[in-house]
């Protein structure tokens, strides 16, 4: 009868060799599923944070105006964020270049950009306000009725071209834009408030000539 040879026990120096090659490292994380070692993958964010919904449309006006509310924060936040690491020159030539993280809120908007182009493009009697503010003033001063008048009448036609003014951007903006962004009278008093100033005065710096069209 034939006894069965025993296999010869593997040396210590094999058993280590064997343990520690690639092959045993990858059967033993799989294994324990992967929880240690470097040989997993890593994992996706997608499979951590879980996939993002669709994004679910506002049902009624409130939760639109809410969801509005929240997007303009989240911008002028980060306006805020860009704009703090600026030095006051470069803030001021961004100004000047109309770029829109460093506009003052009543300058933002589509609407307004285009009261400002409308202004720069031409003439209007409001480009002489500031030579009439000694009258305005001496009006005041003076009890003559006839420079009242003057000074009264004056002050009506600003307020005339201010109006229609504001009509003419509003409508501008309606056929450009789809929608004009305020009343026609903030829009005439804002173009106003630009117009009476000197061209190198104005901030933003005029981005069309005189006679352009827009």
């Amino acid at each position: 009868m034939k006894l069965l040879r025993r296999a010869a026990a593997p040396s210590p120096e094999a058993s280590s060799a064997e343990a520690s090659s690639p092959e045993v490292e990858s059967a033993a994380a799989s294994a324990t599923g992967g929880a240690t070692g470097k040989g997993r993958p890593t994992p996706k964010r997608r499979d951590v944070v879980g996939q993002r919904g669709p994004v679910r449309a506002p049902r009624t006006r409130k939760e639109a105006y809410a969801r509005q509310k929240q997007l303009t924060k989240e911008v002028r936040a980060v306006q805020r964020t860009s704009g703090s690491r600026l030095t006051p020159q470069q803030r001021r030539a961004l100004l000047r270049a109309g770029d829109p993280s460093v506009l003052p809120r009543r300058d933002q908007g589509a609407t307004r950009k285009l009261a400002r182009d409308y202004v720069d493009s031409r003439r209007m009697a409001s480009n002489y306000l500031l030579v009439l503010f000694p009258l305005l003033l001496v009006s005041y001063a003076v009890r003559s009725y006839i420079v009242q008048l003057v000074a009264l009448a004056a002050f009506m036609a600003f307020l005339v071209e201010w109006y229609f003014t504001g009509r003419r951007i509003q409508r501008l903006a309606t056929e450009r834009l789809g929608r004009a962004e305020g009343a026609v009278m903030s829009l005439g008093l804002y173009a106003g408030s630009r117009a009476y100033l000197p061209r190198r005065w104005r901030l933003p710096a005029p981005q069309v000539e005189l006679g352009d069209e827009i």
